[in-house]
């Protein structure tokens, strides 16, 4: 599915992660690594968020540095710490997320009820908990035909009804084709959601369990 090679990320001259080569298969692949270990930084730059040295291919073909609009049309990125303007409410951004990937505006009318996010969703984004903030972040990330979601430290901020409502979506998107990168330093809870492939990134790499 996704091909990692002669990876490297480097923050003013310090080395962050170098990964000679990683192979992603389809599926639901978890990342578990301690905080600053490079969890984030490796979904930024798959994403297409932060540059980076080396290949990120999906399916041996699509490459992200050659085709970078194209690519970033298959992967969702919800970050571990959102952030959005104060001024803007949830309803802006999930708007603008529908306008971006031309999505049928009953699919996030369905996640806004599942999420429970409608009670707040229009009033501006400064007045809201990280958990509420999260919610946002998580329901944008779904919405669209993305086939890889990179999910960063889900589970953290959102209340347990909350963990299990995500983690049942996730399952449903599973079932429908979508690949699952979750990255964490907890362990996932028991759901319907399997984990099929387990990476450690810890020593400034990343390596398949």
């Amino acid at each position: 599915m996704l091909q990692i090679k002669n990876f490297k990320k480097e923050y003013q001259g310090h080395l962050i992660l170098d990964i000679p080569f990683l192979d992603i298969p389809e599926g639901v692949s978890w990342f578990q690594g301690v905080n600053g270990s490079g969890k984030s930084t490796f979904f930024k730059a798959i994403s297409g968020i932060i540059p980076f040295e080396g290949a990120v291919l999906f399916d041996g073909h699509l490459d992200l540095h050659k085709s970078p609009v194209e690519f970033r049309r298959i992967i969702n990125y919800s970050f571990a710490e959102p952030r959005f303007p104060d001024y803007l409410s949830g309803k802006d951004i999930l708007d603008y997320y529908e306008k971006i990937y031309k999505t049928d505006s009953s699919e996030i009318e369905e996640l806004v009820e599942v999420f429970g996010v409608a009670t707040f969703y229009q009033t501006a984004i400064g007045t809201y908990s990280s958990g509420m903030l999260k919610k946002i972040s998580l329901i944008a990330a779904m919405i669209g035909e993305a086939k890889i979601l990179a999910l960063d430290e889900p589970l953290t901020t959102i209340d347990k009804e909350s963990q299990e409502k995500l983690l049942g979506i996730l399952a449903k998107k599973v079932s429908q084709g979508v690949n699952i990168l979750i990255a964490s330093h907890h362990e996932l809870p028991e759901s319907s959601l399997i984990v099929n492939h387990h990476f450690k990134v810890e020593n400034q790499t990343i390596r398949k369990q």
